[in-house]
């Protein structure tokens, strides 16, 4: 089963999330996917292997700022 999430482009521009993803030196679209996998939305699969964890900070502040899935497909 696979799951494609829906995001706007925005979330990626922003400030906030470009400065975590700096502080991970990983990709704005790759911290929202893990942000995802923290919060349950989406599940790990074997393509997900990372060395950092968000802290519960960073999953507030990406929380307070509305990042949340338009649309979520399973197929």
């Amino acid at each position: 089963m696979k799951t494609k999430i829906m995001l706007s482009k925005d979330f990626c521009e922003m400030e906030a999330v470009k400065y975590v993803a700096f502080r991970y030196n990983t990709t704005p679209e790759c911290v929202l996917k893990h942000y995802f996998l923290q919060s349950g939305i989406i599940s790990s699969g074997e393509d997900h292997a990372s060395d950092y964890c968000l802290t519960p900070n960073e999953m507030a502040l990406l929380r307070d700022l509305g990042v949340q899935p338009s649309i979520l497909e399973i197929n």
